[in-house]
């Protein structure tokens, strides 16, 4: 779109940032200098009436999914209460989503129409007025500053085309405005838009995932022995890159610590190491509990850390994907990076267990396994579950020696939640956007 926009002199771009974010994505956002590419900070209160929260409250849960369920009863991290200790409210939230929530009128207008009724400041009023845009784009629909975006664009009568930044977003709770145009990753996100934001077919447009361009794309490669090298990892290694979950999962330490084990022993042959990513998602606490919960065996010489972000270092983002692309197979709790990792068609590998330990489901990872967006990845059969330190290790060997066992699976998976890998998703997001101008 920049490109595009310092080519041409009738297209103006302006991105509205976070003031907290600004300078984080100033560089991003500018990288081709022109005088109609404008990058606005934006100063936002997210402080709520008691009123703004009881409706925000009651548009949230028109929607009440089996993930829904699992965030309102038994919550995310073990160290935290179900839905913020409110979980005396779950009953409530089905009740409104089994009652109103299966009312297209109450999803469709009374909702957007509540928001309206609750929400009177305007704080994106002004800069409507000042730039005066003829459509806008969100690319994190779900986003709590984009939530605010869209109920002003709408107001104008401005045509708007959103997205969610994840495929796990779409099945977590109701957004009372529908954009114009929903922009799906893949089919199985346009099924989720249809089935629970009532979405009509003909308002999404699926285009693929645009990061995906990138892992599709040359640039993207290193040679598997310059990410051996930056492993500090020998010349004929192959290594196991386990993805941590963090807080989410508090007992990888014990199925790590086991791993390395089997590796000590040989049980895997020669110079098969493991290549641990820690957690590196945006809460600090949540980046502080994998260091510490690593740390007894993050000397261990059959381990590699690898604690680079790769997010807004374009070398370390390149160098992590190589990471995931070399190895041996790809071990994580129902991860995002499963999606990822099946675009270079590695052997993927869940372990949904709770190390030695035995939880209640409520606090197990096992709870995760309910997750709506993840029923679709489970049904295709490409991610093989250990359920048990000896189911691992099996796993384990059996991949290790035949890596392209499931191989049709993953195939699967790419077509049907990846969908087109051609390195074309972003012209066709940029097309869409141009044409609805």
């Amino acid at each position: 779109m920049q490109k595009i926009a310092a080519a041409r002199n009738d297209i103006r771009i302006v991105f509205l940032v976070l003031k907290k974010d600004y300078e984080r994505y100033k560089l991003f956002l500018t990288r081709f200098p022109s005088e109609r590419v404008i990058v606005e900070s934006v100063l936002l209160s997210f402080q709520r009436t008691f009123f703004q929260k009881i409706v925000r409250f009651f548009y949230s849960y028109l929607l009440y999914t089996n993930t829904t369920r699992i965030l309102a009863t038994m919550g995310m991290r073990p160290g935290e209460p179900p839905a913020g200790g409110n979980r005396f409210m779950a009953p409530l939230k089905w009740l409104i989503a089994n009652s109103f929530g299966r009312s297209r009128f109450v999803r469709l207008k009374v909702a957007p129409f509540l928001h309206y009724l609750a929400f009177k400041d305007r704080p994106l009023a002004p800069l409507f007025e000042k730039y005066r845009p003829d459509a806008v784009f969100l690319s994190s629909m779900y986003d709590r500053f984009e939530t605010q975006v869209i109920p002003e664009a709408k107001r104008r009568g401005i045509r708007t085309i959103a997205m969610p930044a994840s495929w796990d977003h779409v099945d977590k709770y109701y957004l009372p405005f529908h954009a114009d145009i929903f922009v799906a990753h893949s089919e199985q996100i346009k099924r989720a838009a249809i089935r629970f934001q009532s979405y009509a077919p003909e308002s999404i447009v699926v285009t693929g995932y645009p990061h995906f361009d990138f892992l599709a794309s040359r640039e993207s490669v290193l040679s598997r022995e310059d990410t051996l090298k930056d492993l500090n990892l020998p010349a004929d290694s192959r290594y196991i890159l386990y993805v941590s979950g963090s807080a989410y999962c508090p007992d990888e330490p014990d199925i790590v610590a086991e791993m390395l084990k089997w590796v000590d022993a040989g049980a895997f042959g020669e110079n098969t190491y493991i290549v641990l990513r820690p957690y590196l998602g945006s809460r600090s606490k949540d980046k502080d509990f994998d260091a510490e919960k690593y740390t007894r065996l993050s000397e261990h010489p059959r381990l590699r850390v690898f604690d680079k972000r790769g997010v807004e270092k374009l070398d370390e983002s390149v160098l992590y994907l190589n990471v995931m692309r070399h190895s041996a197979m790809v071990l994580a709790v129902y991860s995002t990076v499963f999606l990822e990792s099946v675009v270079f068609d590695r052997p993927l590998v869940a372990a949904p267990f709770d190390g030695w330990n035995t939880r209640p489901l409520y606090r197990s990872i096992r709870r995760f396994e309910g997750f709506e967006h993840f029923k679709d990845v489970a049904a295709i059969g490409a991610i093989r579950a250990a359920r048990s330190f000896p189911e691992l290790k099996k796993v384990i060997s059996d991949y290790l020696a035949h890596p392209e066992r499931d191989a049709e699976k993953r195939e699967k998976m790419r077509r049907e939640i990846c969908w087109k890998l051609d390195g074309r998703s972003s012209e066709r997001l940029v097309n869409l956007i141009l044409e609805n101008l």
